[in-house]
C-alpha cells in the first residue's frame, strides 16, 4: 500500500471513529420548567438552580429552559415578571419536565396545558412536581394508582378529590421512578438534588448541593 493511500485510509478511519467518541460523552438533558401566572417563585427557581448549577467537573449536565402555555410575560408572586424561554407549542423535546405550584388554578382550567403533559409523558421523560404542581400530574391522570405528596395545605384536598392516589403526608417528597412529587420550595429542591444524584451520583448532587450551601437532607423521601 503506497503512503497516500494509507494516509487517505487513516483520515477515512478518523472520520468515521470521531462521531462514535463524541456518542460515548454524557448526554446534555433537558429540562423544562413549566412557568403560568401565579407560580411560586422558588418552587421553580429552586430546580433551576439545582439543574443549572449541577456539573461533571466543568460540563454542564442539564439544558434548563423555561416553557409556558404561551409566550407572553407571566406575573410571578405579584411581584416578579417572567418571560418564558418556550411556550408549549415550541419548546425543545424534555428529558425532565418540572410542574410548579403556587396559584395552579389557571394551568388547571387550560386544557392544552393538560394536554402537552400528557402528550409529553409519551416520550417518557421523567416528571416532577412540586407543592401544588402534583394537580395537574393528577389531572393528567398521572398519578394514578401511585403514591404522591404535595404541600400540606392541599393534601386533603388531593386525596378527596383524587381518590385514585395514595397521598403520602410528612414525607419531603415520594420518588415513583418517572414520576416524583415534592411537598412545596425547599422540598422541590431536596427532589431535585435527589434526581441528580440518581442520575449522574450522590458525588455530583452533594457537590451541586454544597455550591448552593444548601442543607440537603438526603434521606427525607419514599420511593414507589
Amino acid at each position: 500500500m503506497n503512503i497516500s493511500r494509507y494516509l487517505l485510509l487513516t483520515l477515512s478511519c478518523m472520520i468515521i471513529i470521531s462521531p462514535l467518541t463524541a456518542q460515548g460523552t454524557k448526554k446534555i438533558m433537558n429540562v423544562a420548567i413549566f412557568i403560568h401566572d401565579g407560580v411560586e417563585v422558588l418552587d421553580f427557581t429552586g430546580p433551576g438552580e439545582v439543574f443549572s448549577k449541577a456539573k461533571d467537573s466543568t460540563e454542564n449536565l442539564f439544558n434548563v429552559y423555561t416553557v409556558a402555555a404561551g409566550k407572553k410575560e407571566i406575573l410571578s408572586n405579584n411581584f416578579l415578571r417572567i418571560i418564558p424561554n418556550y411556550s408549549i407549542e415550541d419548546c425543545p423535546n424534555p428529558d425532565i419536565i418540572i410542574l410548579p405550584g403556587g396559584d395552579t388554578r389557571i394551568p388547571l382550567a387550560d386544557s392544552n396545558v393538560i394536554a402537552w403533559i400528557i402528550n409529553s409523558k409519551k416520550r417518557d421523560p421523567i416528571i416532577m412536581s412540586v407543592c401544588t404542581g402534583a394537580f395537574l400530574l393528577a389531572k393528567a391522570g398521572l398519578l394514578d394508582g401511585k403514591k404522591a405528596t404535595t404541600h400540606y395545605c392541599c393534601q386533603e384536598g388531593l386525596a378527596e378529590k383524587y381518590p385514585k392516589i395514595t397521598v403520602v403526608r410528612g414525607i419531603r417528597f415520594v420518588d415513583n421512578g418517572d414520576i416524583l412529587t415534592t411537598e412545596g420550595i425547599s422540598a422541590g429542591i431536596d427532589g431535585s438534588l435527589h434526581l441528580v444524584s440518581r442520575l449522574y451520583g450522590i458525588e455530583i448532587a452533594r457537590n451541586t448541593a454544597k455550591y448552593m450551601m444548601y442543607n440537603w437532607r438526603e434521606e427525607v423521601f419514599e420511593t414507589r
